[in-house]
Protein backbone atom coordinates (compact mmCIF):
# COMPACT_ATOMS: atom_id res chain seq x y z
CA UNK A 1 0.00 0.00 0.00
CA UNK A 2 1.54 3.38 -1.01
CA UNK A 3 2.17 5.95 1.65
CA UNK A 4 -0.07 8.96 1.63
CA UNK A 5 0.69 12.42 2.78
CA UNK A 6 -0.88 13.20 6.12
CA UNK A 7 -1.65 16.42 7.87
CA UNK A 8 -1.84 16.80 11.63
CA UNK A 9 -4.75 18.88 12.84
CA UNK A 10 -4.65 20.30 16.36
CA UNK A 11 -8.08 20.64 17.93
CA UNK A 12 -8.18 23.35 20.60
CA UNK A 13 -9.50 22.55 24.08
CA UNK A 14 -13.25 23.02 24.21
CA UNK A 15 -14.65 25.62 26.59
CA UNK A 16 -18.14 26.12 27.90
CA UNK A 17 -20.87 23.50 27.63
CA UNK A 18 -18.99 21.41 25.12
CA UNK A 19 -16.07 20.75 27.43
CA UNK A 20 -17.68 17.52 28.66
CA UNK A 21 -17.92 16.04 25.19
CA UNK A 22 -14.95 14.70 23.32
CA UNK A 23 -14.54 16.10 19.82
CA UNK A 24 -14.90 13.73 16.91
CA UNK A 25 -12.62 13.78 13.90
CA UNK A 26 -13.48 12.67 10.38
CA UNK A 27 -10.48 11.58 8.32
CA UNK A 28 -10.97 11.80 4.57
CA UNK A 29 -8.04 10.77 2.40
CA UNK A 30 -7.34 13.17 -0.42
CA UNK A 31 -7.09 11.39 -3.75
CA UNK A 32 -6.89 13.75 -6.71
CA UNK A 33 -8.44 12.71 -9.98
CA UNK A 34 -6.34 11.88 -13.01
CA UNK A 35 -7.24 15.24 -14.55
CA UNK A 36 -6.08 16.97 -11.36
CA UNK A 37 -2.82 15.05 -11.37
CA UNK A 38 -2.18 15.86 -15.03
CA UNK A 39 -2.99 19.54 -14.47
CA UNK A 40 -0.68 19.65 -11.46
CA UNK A 41 2.18 17.99 -13.37
CA UNK A 42 1.70 20.32 -16.34
CA UNK A 43 1.65 23.36 -14.07
CA UNK A 44 4.81 22.21 -12.32
CA UNK A 45 6.58 21.61 -15.65
CA UNK A 46 5.53 25.01 -17.04
CA UNK A 47 6.69 26.75 -13.86
CA UNK A 48 10.02 24.91 -13.90
CA UNK A 49 10.71 25.88 -17.53
CA UNK A 50 9.22 29.39 -17.40
CA UNK A 51 12.42 31.12 -18.59
CA UNK A 52 12.88 28.68 -21.43
CA UNK A 53 9.35 29.33 -22.71
CA UNK A 54 9.50 33.12 -22.38
CA UNK A 55 9.10 33.90 -26.13
CA UNK A 56 6.04 31.66 -26.28
CA UNK A 57 4.44 33.45 -23.33
CA UNK A 58 5.25 36.82 -24.89
CA UNK A 59 3.66 35.68 -28.18
CA UNK A 60 0.52 34.49 -26.39
CA UNK A 61 0.33 37.80 -24.52
CA UNK A 62 0.79 39.73 -27.76
CA UNK A 63 -1.98 37.68 -29.38
CA UNK A 64 -4.34 38.47 -26.51
CA UNK A 65 -3.41 42.15 -26.53
CA UNK A 66 -3.95 42.40 -30.28
CA UNK A 67 -7.32 40.66 -29.99
CA UNK A 68 -8.46 43.05 -27.27
CA UNK A 69 -7.18 46.04 -29.27
CA UNK A 70 -9.02 44.79 -32.37
CA UNK A 71 -12.27 44.53 -30.43
CA UNK A 72 -11.99 47.81 -28.54
CA UNK A 73 -9.86 50.19 -30.65
CA UNK A 74 -9.25 49.11 -34.26
CA UNK A 75 -7.91 52.61 -35.06
CA UNK A 76 -4.67 51.57 -33.27
CA UNK A 77 -3.66 49.83 -36.50
CA UNK A 78 -2.37 53.13 -37.93
CA UNK A 79 0.03 54.00 -35.08
CA UNK A 80 1.22 50.37 -35.04
CA UNK A 81 1.90 50.53 -38.78
CA UNK A 82 4.05 53.60 -38.20
CA UNK A 83 5.84 51.82 -35.35
CA UNK A 84 6.58 48.92 -37.71
CA UNK A 85 8.65 51.30 -39.80
CA UNK A 86 10.87 51.97 -36.78
CA UNK A 87 12.99 48.88 -37.50
CA UNK A 88 14.12 49.87 -40.99
CA UNK A 89 14.37 53.50 -39.83
CA UNK A 90 16.70 52.53 -37.02
CA UNK A 91 18.74 50.40 -39.44
CA UNK A 92 19.19 53.36 -41.80
CA UNK A 93 20.16 55.58 -38.86
CA UNK A 94 22.65 52.98 -37.58
CA UNK A 95 24.27 52.63 -41.01
CA UNK A 96 24.55 56.39 -41.34
CA UNK A 97 25.71 57.41 -37.89
CA UNK A 98 27.20 54.21 -36.42
CA UNK A 99 28.81 52.39 -39.34
CA UNK A 100 30.30 49.01 -38.61
CA UNK A 101 32.66 46.81 -40.57
CA UNK A 102 31.89 43.76 -38.43
CA UNK A 103 29.79 41.14 -40.20
CA UNK A 104 28.36 39.97 -36.88
CA UNK A 105 27.16 43.46 -35.96
CA UNK A 106 25.56 43.91 -39.37
CA UNK A 107 23.78 40.56 -39.08
CA UNK A 108 22.40 41.49 -35.68
CA UNK A 109 21.22 44.85 -36.98
CA UNK A 110 19.48 43.31 -39.99
CA UNK A 111 17.90 40.67 -37.78
CA UNK A 112 16.58 43.16 -35.24
CA UNK A 113 15.26 45.47 -37.96
CA UNK A 114 13.53 42.57 -39.72
CA UNK A 115 12.01 41.32 -36.46
CA UNK A 116 10.63 44.77 -35.59
CA UNK A 117 9.26 45.18 -39.13
CA UNK A 118 7.56 41.78 -39.25
CA UNK A 119 6.19 41.93 -35.70
CA UNK A 120 4.95 45.50 -36.13
CA UNK A 121 3.33 44.71 -39.46
CA UNK A 122 1.64 41.65 -37.97
CA UNK A 123 0.39 43.66 -34.99
CA UNK A 124 -0.96 46.46 -37.20
CA UNK A 125 -2.69 44.04 -39.58
CA UNK A 126 -4.09 41.99 -36.69
CA UNK A 127 -5.51 45.03 -34.95
CA UNK A 128 -6.96 46.36 -38.19
CA UNK A 129 -8.39 43.17 -39.70
CA UNK A 130 -8.57 40.77 -36.76
CA UNK A 131 -5.96 38.25 -35.59
CA UNK A 132 -7.65 35.37 -37.42
CA UNK A 133 -7.95 37.09 -40.78
CA UNK A 134 -6.17 35.51 -43.73
CA UNK A 135 -2.69 34.22 -43.02
CA UNK A 136 -2.13 36.29 -39.89
CA UNK A 137 -2.45 33.19 -37.70
CA UNK A 138 0.26 31.45 -39.72
CA UNK A 139 2.47 34.54 -39.51
CA UNK A 140 1.98 34.62 -35.73
CA UNK A 141 2.92 30.94 -35.48
CA UNK A 142 6.03 31.41 -37.66
CA UNK A 143 7.12 34.39 -35.56
CA UNK A 144 6.64 32.40 -32.37
CA UNK A 145 8.61 29.42 -33.67
CA UNK A 146 11.40 31.69 -34.91
CA UNK A 147 11.62 33.60 -31.63
CA UNK A 148 11.62 30.39 -29.60
CA UNK A 149 14.33 28.85 -31.80
CA UNK A 150 16.54 31.95 -31.55
CA UNK A 151 15.94 31.99 -27.78
CA UNK A 152 17.01 28.34 -27.45
CA UNK A 153 20.14 28.89 -29.51
CA UNK A 154 21.13 32.06 -27.65
CA UNK A 155 20.64 30.41 -24.26
CA UNK A 156 22.74 27.44 -25.36
CA UNK A 157 25.46 29.72 -26.72
CA UNK A 158 25.64 31.78 -23.53
CA UNK A 159 25.69 28.60 -21.43
CA UNK A 160 28.61 27.28 -23.46
CA UNK A 161 30.32 30.65 -23.18
CA UNK A 162 29.88 30.64 -19.41
CA UNK A 163 31.41 27.15 -19.15
CA UNK A 164 34.57 27.94 -21.10
CA UNK A 165 37.42 29.13 -18.92
CA UNK A 166 38.83 32.56 -19.60
CA UNK A 167 42.34 32.32 -20.94
CA UNK A 168 44.44 35.06 -19.59
CA UNK A 169 47.18 36.48 -21.72
CA UNK A 170 50.16 36.84 -19.45
CA UNK A 171 51.87 39.27 -21.82
CA UNK A 172 49.08 41.83 -21.31
CA UNK A 173 49.67 42.15 -17.59
CA UNK A 174 51.00 45.41 -16.32
CA UNK A 175 54.30 44.83 -14.62
CA UNK A 176 54.67 46.64 -11.34
CA UNK A 177 57.33 49.27 -11.39
CA UNK A 178 60.17 48.63 -9.00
Amino acid sequence: MPRRRTTTVHIPRQRGRRSRHTPFVVVVPHQPTWAGRIAEAAGRALWKHRRTLLPTWVAIGAGLAVTIAHLTAPWLALPLALAAAAGPGWLAWAHRWRPSTSTLVRRWRYGIAAAVLVAGTWAAASVGFGPTAGLLEVLWLLQTITAQTVWFRMRAATARLAETPIKENLNDRVKPSA
